[in-house]
């Protein structure tokens, strides 16, 4: 659409140049001639504004009515509504549709730096997001853990995941862990977890939405501190940003950057 109407904007101006070149300056007359039949030629190989052929035929029309064609092709250009799909955005993103878009496979790869040691670590790994049941037997067991009634969770999810380190590529890190999200609040609340992230014990963390529709998650242990900033980019790509902290929180012991992209099944390509 932009195409056609910028081809008709260059034409409209070649006739009005065309026009006013044979009132004061007949004697140029085969110039300005050529430089409308450009314009036209140029107009008759745009392409179709908003599926009207009219558009690309007025080479053919009269003048009054190649005019009259011009204005409403421009017209119809401008109001129709653009096919192209709006830009993905985060923003305004709830903690149920984070976890609905979270659900599914991906590829993960992790830079880890550990501050205390100067260390820099690498981790590639396979993550599994399914999505179950509240009335499954471990959601009831993670609630009853935590003195939670299952009528109080919003929703729950099993997350797995199996991994190398370049630190030691023959140990395999692999885990598993069940999620359940309470919704305390508007955008805010507890997620239980069957398996923490720096301590392998049963964990609850704290969590919230923002605007932009960053999951933030703040859990506390006996030994250490963990905050967690996972966001999407695009629908396939998220992006997390974690920090282990001392159990006060006074201090960052470990910093890390993970980047994750859904796997796509043959069928889905």
């Amino acid at each position: 659409h932009a195409t056609a109407v910028r081809g008709i904007h260059r034409a409209g101006r070649y006739l009005k140049m065309s026009a006013a070149a044979f009132v004061v300056a007949p004697s140029g007359r085969d110039a300005q001639r050529t430089s409308a039949r450009r314009a036209w030629r140029t107009l008759n190989f745009a392409p179709s504004v908003a599926g009207s052929p009219r558009c690309l035929n007025v080479v053919r029309s009269s003048r009054p009515e190649r005019r009259a064609v011009i204005r409403a092709c421009s017209a119809q250009a401008e109001t129709e509504p653009s096919s192209a799909p709006a830009p993905f955005s985060a923003a305004g993103m709830g903690v149920k549709e984070f976890f609905e878009r979270s659900v599914g496979a991906w590829k993960s790869q992790r830079s880890s730096h550990n501050l205390a040691w100067a260390q820099f670590e690498a981790v590639n790994s396979d993550i599994v997001i399914e999505a179950l049941e509240l009335s499954h037997s471990d959601v009831a067991q993670i609630c009853a853990q935590y003195d939670t009634s299952v009528d109080a969770a919003l929703l729950a999810v099993r997350m797995s995941w199996e991994g190398y380190s370049d630190w030691d590529e023959d140990e395999v890190l692999a885990g598993s862990t069940v999620l359940v999200v309470v919704e305390d609040e508007r955008n805010a609340g507890r997620l239980l977890r069957s398996e923490g992230y720096a301590e392998t014990i049963p964990a609850v963390g704290s969590w919230r939405m923002q605007s932009d529709g960053t999951f933030v998650l703040d859990t506390f242990y006996d030994r250490a501190a963990a905050e967690e900033r996972i966001w999407f980019a695009t629908p396939d790509l998220r992006m997390r940003v974690s920090m282990i902290k001392t159990s006060a929180g006074s201090g960052v012991l470990t910093a890390s950057f993970s980047s994750e992209i859904r796997k796509r099944t043959e069928s889905a390509k």
